[in-house]
């Protein structure tokens, strides 16, 4: 069983749903979507659920010690106790008297009003460090996982692109298809749908049309355009595994202006260089600095003191973002790939190479890959093609 840092003796004890936490999801195996109570110790783990989940819990999740809280008289303290928070300390309490823990380490997360209870009754907590870096290095399986979803993500992404393909240019530019406008929310919805019927879950989908995508964190809008650029960010996870992928394109219906294909000539290349240079030993800001120099000397602003090309320029335009991140049980997880990215990168990292250029004036360029890293390299797990006018 995984022990968290290292440095301490200290039991871990987790509280909280499997849905929600992914720490307690990626240590038992087990969902569940009423809070579980989890103590962790080398070799061994005990969890603490209700009638309910037990009979399921004993045969899928990867604990050596399942216990019912009736043992530790739930009903009685839930009958007595009012608010709950309480009944749930005493419980708590009781079995970790029962396990001999009386010091324990506790996730980030783990509920204050939890915490400030138990510490009432003379159990000494501590945050543990380094929970984050227990998921970080990606299993066999977990790679497997990753992979299933991203074939979903681009199954799903090229429906969307298909529809618009599919559309007509009318009059004033806008995009229409089967006879009523193709707007951002119903390409949304074609994405999402396929997801759904693929095992997945997408919320807040980006499908940013022209200045829109100048956000890079706007979802879009309203109806599409014929020779605009359409940001398409698509993130979901798979219901089963629990575990996301992560995937940008940037298309458009017909040929967007010079300064924008010049802009996703510039994206593409920086991707690349990003790309390649991924390898284990490298650290992510090593990364992200190579990124935005290949940015920079193209013409193009960064968030790096020093690559601004008119300083006077109050607008925040160009590179603006981190190169990339982690994807596992979070769609944000270690490792970085920007500038806060300062340990080596390793094998069985999975990371983004996401570079893109925003201008408030035109809009955005944004292009995103997935990867895994080898002993000599990476492999993408990304399959999706580049390709800016369709």
């Amino acid at each position: 069983m995984p022990t968290g840092d290292v440095n301490s003796g200290k039991p871990l004890l987790f509280f909280g749903d499997s849905y929600r936490f992914p720490d307690i999801y990626h240590v038992t195996r087990f969902l569940a979507p009423d809070p579980l109570v989890v103590l962790e110790r080398p070799g061994e783990l005990v969890l603490l659920t209700n009638s309910l989940e037990e009979g399921r819990a004993r045969k899928q999740s990867r604990a050596t010690q399942i216990e019912n809280v009736d043992a530790y008289g739930s009903r009685e303290l839930r009958a007595a106790m009012n608010p709950i928070t309480e009944a749930t300390a005493t419980l708590i309490e009781r079995f970790l008297a029962a396990h001999g823990a009386r010091q324990v380490r506790v996730p980030q997360l783990f509920p204050l009003a939890l915490a400030d209870l138990l510490r009432a009754k003379g159990i000494e907590i501590t945050v543990a460090e380094g929970l984050e870096a227990r998921r970080r290095t990606k299993r066999d399986d977990e790679v497997v996982a990753l992979e299933a979803t991203q074939r979903a993500t681009e199954q799903a992404w090229q429906l969307g692109v298909d529809a618009i393909t599919r559309s007509r240019a009318r009059s004033d530019g806008t995009l229409e298809l089967d006879g009523a406008p193709l707007t951002a929310e119903r390409v949304r919805a074609v994405v999402e749908g396929a997801l759904l019927e693929r095992g997945c879950v997408a919320e807040s989908t980006i499908i940013a049309p022209g200045t829109q995508a100048a956000d890079p964190h706007m979802i879009g809008s309203g109806p599409l355009h014929a020779g605009e650029p359409v940001v398409m960010d698509i993130f979901p996870q798979h219901k089963e595994t629990r575990y996301y992928a992560d995937m940008t394109r940037t298309v458009s219906k017909g040929a967007p202006s010079p300064k924008l294909v010049q802009m996703y000539e510039v994206v593409k290349r920086a991707q690349d260089a990003g790309i390649e240079a991924l390898r284990p030993g490298i650290t992510g800001r090593e990364v992200h600095e190579l990124v935005e120099d290949v940015i920079f000397a193209a013409g193009y602003d960064t968030l790096r003191e020093g690559q601004k090309h008119h300083p006077e320029d109050p607008v925040t335009r160009g590179f603006i973002h981190g190169t990339g991140h982690g994807v596992g049980l979070e769609i944000h997880e270690a490792p970085s790939v920007g500038r806060g990215g300062t340990t080596p990168l390793m094998v069985g990292d999975v990371v983004t190479v996401e570079p893109g250029l925003y201008d408030p004036d035109i809009g955005g360029i944004r292009l995103e890959d997935m990867l895994v890293f080898t002993a000599d390299g990476s492999r993408n797990l990304t399959r999706a093609p580049r390709q800016l006018v369709i």
